[in-house]
């Protein structure tokens, strides 16, 4: 038991941490995006590229716009084009291409902290604002760093949010409006998963008409262009669906309930902190009116879109990544925030708690993240073998395209020029289940300067090689039942590398 004392004593102390950053919110708020930023900039420059970093890369060095979107519909990257676009249109500009493939999602995820921050200023105090911040931050911090369009889509998500509450306070709506209507058209040409962020703006809509009698059809009219985005990106959608959605990679299941549901559960132990000061003395301050009921609609549904798009994708497309409603976390954030104060009736005590153990959480990953050896994600064990054999001539045959795609950019050039994709969509389809590393490889083949050919042809050209394979890949066992000579190379185990000789 917390005595009265302790009590009185800590309360007082977080009276006055929330009065300090009231008067110095925006300086908070500045340092906190510049840190963020910096630490994003450095692992950007540091940390590996995975394979679907290093597909936004490849596609991005296509000679024009025009060319990402030919080779777009080609089935090169089942991403739309536009984060190709962005990374193609600044790597002119900044040189380490690892940095300018990220620097776009690196931007959009400060942008997404400084929307979040300015949304919940308006409704809740200092403490509790920067509680969802932290909590949105911590939910999705590896996409401050990664190549794809994520990062990009938080920024759209919490400014869509910002510019409706503008909007439906009457605040600047010559501004908001228009700028509403761009994050929501940006987002879903970024990812069409991104349209169903509509339906929460659109029951928090109903919701404002409800209470106040009277539709805002600005507002609606600005949901409207997301509409028209998505059907001009209709040919897309339809490439990708007659290329990869048959046998994709990642078929939607119950089991892949989103984890954005566990997270918010690992953080439902800051609702004890409500209990755990319940008793303690409260001081008022300005910002004590919470969410508005359409703000609550909006973010809770936001909490329910990910298990609504889950159950769409199970019937309809039989497609789903848990990333792909990354755009949800803006609202859970602010879900979780508000609900804490409100249980907690604005002590600043609970808001300084959670604050305290999620600035925690952010510096142990940060640090973690920032001084970690940056190896290869997939290829680093093969990596290492392979630096470690004698110069030689012949060629090397890489059995999975993720280790391919990393030592294909990552090996020194010798090593590199020796190194072989064989790609074969029935084996792949035989022993996995699904063909879309083989679909996007092939299509890569003919729009990049990467050694991918047809499986049947790299055995009928070289009698002798050497096959890179990490534990899961089928090669090393198929090319034995075919009647080739595979001996492994080296004493690890698994074996990693073979030298093969056909019969």
């Amino acid at each position: 038991m917390v005595l009265p004392s302790t009590t009185n004593v800590f309360a007082r102390v977080a009276d006055e941490v929330n009065f300090a950053l009231e008067k110095h919110f925006r300086l908070c708020a500045a340092l906190l995006v510049m840190l963020l930023l910096v630490c994003a900039v450095v692992r950007g420059l540091r940390d590996k590229m995975w394979i679907d970093e290093l597909y936004t890369l490849h596609m991005s060095r296509q000679a024009s716009p025009g060319e990402i979107v030919k080779a777009t519909l080609e089935g090169c990257d089942g991403a739309p084009p536009l984060y190709a676009m962005v990374v193609h249109s600044i790597l002119p500009l900044v040189r380490h291409e690892a940095l300018a493939v990220r620097l776009p999602s690196s931007l959009g995820f400060c942008g997404m902290v400084f929307c979040l921050l300015a949304f919940c200023r308006r409704r809740l105090p200092a403490l509790y604002s920067l509680v969802a911040v932290l909590l949105a931050c911590n939910a999705c911090l590896e996409y401050s760093t990664e190549g794809r369009c994520y990062g990009l889509i938080l920024c759209c998500a919490a400014g869509a949010l910002l510019c409706w509450q503008a909007a439906a306070d009457g605040r600047r709506r010559i501004v908001a409006i228009p700028l509403l209507a761009f994050c929501l058209t940006s987002m879903t040409a970024l990812h069409y998963y991104s349209i169903f962020f509509l339906v929460p703006l659109f029951l928090a809509e109903m919701t404002r008409w409800w209470k106040s009698g009277k539709l805002d059809v600005a507002v609606l009219a600005a949901m409207a262009p997301a509409l028209i985005v998505l059907g001009l990106h209709y040919p897309f959608i339809a490439a990708g669906r007659q290329q990869f959605q048959e046998h994709y990679w990642a078929r939607a299941s119950w089991g892949d309930m989103p984890a954005m549901y566990v997270y918010v559960m690992t953080f439902a132990p800051l609702g004890l902190l409500a209990v755990c000061f319940s008793r303690m003395p409260r001081r008022r301050t300005a910002s004590e009116a919470g969410l508005t009921p359409p703000e609550w609609v909006a973010s809770g549904a936001l909490l329910l879109m990910p298990f609504c798009i889950l159950v769409l994708s199970i019937n309809i497309t039989h497609v789903f990544v848990e990333r792909y409603v990354l755009w949800a976390v803006t609202g859970i954030a602010v879900l979780v925030a508000a609900v804490l104060f409100v249980a907690a009736r604005g002590r600043n005590a609970v808001g300084m708690s959670a604050l305290g153990l999620l600035l925690a959480v952010l510096a142990i990953r940060e640090s973690y993240s920032l001084f970690e050896r940056p190896d290869l994600i997939q290829g680093e064990a093969v990596f290492q073998k392979l630096a470690a054999l004698p110069d030689a001539s012949e060629p090397i045959v890489v059995a999975d395209h993720h280790v391919f795609m990393e030592l294909s950019y990552y090996a020194a050039l010798p090593l590199r020029e020796r190194l072989i994709y064989p790609v074969n969509r029935d084996l792949d389809l035989r022993y996995f289940g699904f063909d879309t590393g083989a679909l996007l490889m092939s299509a890569l083949s003919h729009r990049s300067k990467l050694h991918i050919v047809a499986y049947d042809a790299v055995l009928a050209a070289h009698r002798r090689f050497v096959l890179a394979a990490i534990q899961k890949d089928y090669l090393p066992g198929h090319l034995v039942t075919a009647g080739y000579r595979v001996v492994p190379i080296g004493s690890s185990m698994p074996p990693l590398l073979y030298e093969v000789e056909a019969p």
